[in-house]
């Protein structure tokens, strides 16, 4: 990819939740994707990054999607409406409203059910065998966030829809009932997963982001940055 295909990709980069139940990814296109997860860069280039790709397993899509399911309702459920909906701005009311109930209940993150290929990025702190110690919440969790950006961002350019979901192990007791379904050993820990598919329809519309100014810094905490072209 030249660089404009790559700023392209970074910006029209979206969520995709709702792929086409059955239809499948060809195995070389998933190949691709898997493949860019390894040219990501990780300190001394230890790799400490494993990555478990689930295909086949319907029943175990369909667990992760139960786990899914449960967590998003604790934590969305006991949300007041005008407290999170806030964040779904711009979204035009009939649509927020729906997306909203589809949080609270859960149903909106049972997408890992429907996907095509779900990958589930796992981050160790121990198994390294440099000299130095690497704390897996600096190191570790961001190699694995990078791999995985990688594959989104090459699904994304070849027609791919991905999200990405870490509820099924932000509570470790319901992470730990999935490792030992499939065998993840304890010095490794799942972060998050990405489910990829075909997606039912492209979503172009997305969430506007800050200016730069209200996120960057010049030298120092507090002191905005301005782009170049409001500098004179």
């Amino acid at each position: 990819m030249d660089t404009v295909d790559v700023e392209d990709a970074i910006r029209m980069r979206r969520s995709i939740r709702e792929f086409k139940a059955g239809e499948r990814i060809p195995d070389e296109v998933v190949e691709r994707i898997l493949d860019a997860a390894r040219y990501a860069p990780s300190p001394e280039n230890m790799q400490m990054w494993r990555y478990v790709v689930i295909r086949d397993d319907k029943e175990l899509k369909k667990y992760i999607a139960d786990i899914s399911q449960e967590m998003a309702s604790r934590t969305f459920g006991s949300a007041p409406y005008e407290a999170t909906t806030g964040r779904l701005w711009w979204l035009g009311d009939p649509r927020r409203a729906s997306t909203y109930e589809t949080m609270q209940n859960g149903d909106l993150f049972r997408y890992p059910e429907t996907a095509d290929t779900i990958v589930i990025g796992c981050a160790s702190g121990a198994h390294q065998d440099s000299g130095l110690y690497y704390p897996l919440e600096l190191f570790g969790s961001v190699v694995v966030g990078m791999g995985m950006l990688q594959m989104w961002l090459i699904a994304h350019k070849l027609g791919i829809g991905c999200a990405y979901q870490a509820f099924p192990f932000s509570d470790p007791r319901l992470a730990e009932l999935i490792c030992d379904r499939i065998g993840i050993p304890r010095s490794w820990l799942p972060l998050g997963l990405l489910a990829f598919g075909v997606p039912q329809e492209k979503r172009m519309l997305g969430p506007s982001r800050w200016p730069m100014e209200g996120v960057m810094f010049s030298e120092r905490w507090g002191n905005t940055y301005t782009r170049l072209a409001f500098r004179k």
